[in-house]
């Protein structure tokens, strides 16, 4: 009688040598700097929203002070 195959992580090495661990290890590394990549993107685009509503804010303080 036959059954599905079932293999786990421990398997990965004995089926298909080491060239697969490394490639499984890249995939994590791509996954990790994408990771910071956008976490570094949502910061620095939260600080230019800042920086150009300072800005805004700072422009209308300036016209409402000249035209009082």
């Amino acid at each position: 009688m036959s059954s599905a195959a079932s293999a786990h992580l421990g398997h990965l090495g004995e089926l298909a040598g080491h060239s697969h661990w490394s490639g499984a290890a890249a995939l994590a590394g791509a996954v990790i700097a994408a990771g910071i990549l956008a976490v570094k993107g949502r910061k620095k685009t939260a600080k230019a929203k800042e920086e150009a509503s300072s800005t805004s804010s700072g422009a209308q303080a300036e016209a409402e002070g000249a035209a009082a």
